[in-house]
């Protein structure tokens, strides 16, 4: 009986197993039959333009604006979808967005598990006409509004779905993505791509490029409208190893303020102008690592050239360490055309204004070989024949206001020239108020490497034979430029004597001004004249420098070489063939062609003076005297008369003098 009823109960398990799996199977089968409708059905074109017609309407009510889509295609066996033929109004029914072509291969698998894996996407054809008027709102803030409304409500779901667990972040995984034929334009601004490309190819070693990036924007700045181009060539991305090499090409930006240069019509200043550049550049850098908050990496080249200025880098090479916070640059080379410079390390603080931080920068030394002549066009074209070699050293560190220079040293090659100095410039960011000024500790210049230095500027060379009596030469004060004006002081060492001297150029006015005071001075060697000896003098002078003003002064006087200007004087000691005279005056006065001079002593008795001229600085041999003389009889007599009544005087004192002596003696020879 139990053995019936074990068999029957065994029956009636398989049965229902049997049953069971039946079922199971049939919904499977079921299942993977609808799966299999489904995807053949989203494959149809009936079902995809439904879902494109959903999805537009949807997009649309979101919205509140026209959208257009000309197509879309979901193939769920390639796991690809395609869009065509985009098109978004903004709320003034103005096409905002276009777009010709999207296509993504996605691998919906990994979709679920919230990675986004992306095989392929391409992206062609994008244009955006985005405006932002000064005092309205922008035509493209109802889409950031609508997408920002749906973030918030999504992100306060999922805090109250999953309070007290935690989700993994979605993350993004692209192999093959191209962008290609944009052009957006913002306001009166326009910025254009050719195309971009990203690969991690075979072997997950990622490659890329950028070609034909450009744009045109005006910029309003306090000096007022500029308009700013840029074009980018190319850059070319490559992975190898831990290493990422990137290639920067034909790399082009210009600036036009629409004013004439500064150098307009003024033919000693630079071309330099920040408010017209013109820089092209090409450099190669290999990136060794690179995080969210760190980079390390190394310019292996570099190379710009600003083709208005003259401005040229030949050659940049440094190695670099930065966070958001400092950057370190080590082995650093500069190069231009015959100037190179070389220093160690260099430590850059990066600007924060969340964080309160300045931007400042200090280096190690830097040492290099230089010609002058590098920096003339941009800077100085009186400089374009300065071809001396100079060796130089100095210490650089600053802030965006402050430019500071410690232990300089500059030098020619065989050390005819040294100038050891410190300095610095101030109120970089305030023309008015620019001051530059340096120290100048010594300067020694031995031999004729003045007459040389002198010779490597254009123009005419005034009193070089006087210069060249004056032999060695030392310089120890300072050099302040204040805003157009440069200012010269100091004590100047001679093989004829020692000079203190303030020299001035205004640059509005165009005059030299200053004064001269010396103790001693060979002045007879200097003008070659053996008959002046030394001389001690203090003098002022004026000497226009003004090229238009001097050439009608020497037009309207038949030429000249002299310089134009005056000199006043007063002379504490000379000597003229072997008579020292004591506090003269003189008085020199030229007009270019002629220079006219007088030199007087006033004295109590007698007044005399000299009047000279000439006309050649270096045959003042030749130079033409007339003396004066004036003779004060009354002076004279005045001292003469003043001489008897001292004598008489003095012989009144005798006799008083005796007569007490004679009382003195009687009465002691009473006692």
């Amino acid at each position: 009986m139990q053995r019936k009823y074990k068999l029957r109960t065994l029956c009636i398990v398989k049965k229902t197993l049997s049953i069971l799996l039946k079922v199971i199977g049939g919904t499977v089968g079921l299942l993977l039959v609808l799966l299999l409708l489904a995807a053949v059905l989203l494959n149809t074109q009936t079902v995809q333009n439904k879902i494109l017609r959903v999805a537009t309407e949807r997009l649309e009510e979101k919205l509140q604006t026209r959208v257009k889509i000309d197509d879309v295609s979901v193939n769920v066996f390639t796991q690809e979808i395609n869009l065509k033929g985009l098109e978004v109004e903004d709320q003034e029914k103005r096409k905002m967005l276009e777009l010709d072509l999207l296509s993504v291969s996605l691998n919906l698998r990994e979709l679920m598990a919230r990675k986004v894996t992306v095989s392929k996407a391409d992206i062609e054809g994008v244009r955006a006409k985005l405006l932002k008027p000064k005092d309205g709102t922008a035509n493209y803030q109802f889409v950031i509004d609508a997408f920002k409304k749906d973030k918030s409500a999504k992100k306060d779901s999922v805090q109250q779905d999953t309070v007290g667990k935690k989700k993994d972040p979605m993350t993004l995984d692209v192999h093959h993505f191209r962008l290609a034929k944009v052009e957006v334009l913002y306001n009166d601004n326009k910025v254009s791509l050719d195309e971009v490309t990203f690969d991690k190819g075979w072997l997950r070693k990622a490659s890329g490029q950028l070609k034909g990036l450009q744009g045109q924007w005006e910029m309003v700045t306090k000096k007022g409208p500029q308009t700013a181009k840029f074009r980018l060539g190319s850059i070319h991305y490559a992975e190898k190893g831990d290493k990422h090499d990137v290639t920067v090409g034909d790399l082009h930006f210009a600036i036009d303020n629409h004013k004439p240069r500064k150098n307009a019509k003024k033919p000693k200043r630079g071309f330099f102008d920040v408010g017209h550049l013109d820089v092209t550049a090409n450099m190669k850098m290999t990136i060794d690592y690179l995080a969210k908050d760190s980079v390390h990496a190394q310019m292996t080249e570099f190379v710009a050239r600003d083709s208005v200025t003259g401005f040229n880098v030949k050659d940049f090479r440094f190695f670099v360490g930065a966070t958001k916070k400092r950057a370190i640059l080590r082995d650093i080379t500069v190069q231009q055309e015959s100037t190179v410079l070389k220093f160690d390390s260099a430590s850059i603080v990066l600007p924060s204004k969340k964080e309160g931080r300045k931007f400042s920068f200090q280096t190690s030394v830097i040492k290099g070989k230089a010609q002058l002549k590098d920096i003339s066009r941009p800077f100085a074209p009186v400089l374009k024949n300065f071809k001396m070699p100079l060796e130089l050293s100095v210490v650089f560190s600053g802030t965006d206001t402050t430019l500071v220079f410690k232990d300089i040293d500059v030098h020619t090659p065989d050390k005819r020239l040294t100038i050891a100095a410190n300095g610095g410039i101030q109120h970089l960011k305030k023309k008015e108020a620019l001051d530059i000024r340096f120290n100048v500790k010594k300067m020694k210049a031995r031999g004729k490497v003045t007459q040389e230095i002198i010779n490597q500027f254009t123009g005419k060379k005034l009193m070089m034979k006087q210069l060249e009596g004056l032999g060695d030469i030392t310089y120890t004060g300072t050099v302040h430029i204040p805003y157009r004006r440069e200012e010269f002081k100091g004590v100047i060492g001679t093989a004829a004597g020692k000079l203190d001297f303030f020299f001035a150029h205004n640059d509005d006015t165009h005059y030299v001004t200053g004064k001269v005071d010396t103790k001693n001075f060979q002045l007879g060697k200097v003008l070659s004249m053996k008959d002046i000896g030394n001389v001690g003098v203090n003098a002022t002078f004026k000497v226009d420098i003004d090229k238009k003003r001097t050439a009608l002064v020497r037009k309207k006087n038949g030429g000249g070489k002299a310089p134009i200007g005056d000199v006043k004087a007063t002379v504490y000691e000379a000597s003229y063939k072997g008579v020292k005279v004591k506090n003269l005056l003189v008085d020199i006065k030229s007009n270019g062609v002629l220079v006219e001079g007088n030199v007087s002593q006033q004295n109590k008795g007698l007044d005399w003076a000299c009047d000279f001229s000439f006309t050649d600085m270096d045959k003042m041999s030749d130079l033409k005297v007339k003396p004066k003389m004036k003779l004060k009889l009354g002076n004279l007599f005045k001292k003469k008369d003043s001489g008897e009544k001292e004598s008489k005087k003095k012989e009144s004192g005798e006799k008083k003098e005796s007569f007490f002596k004679r009382l003195f003696k009687k009465k002691k020879s009473q006692d």
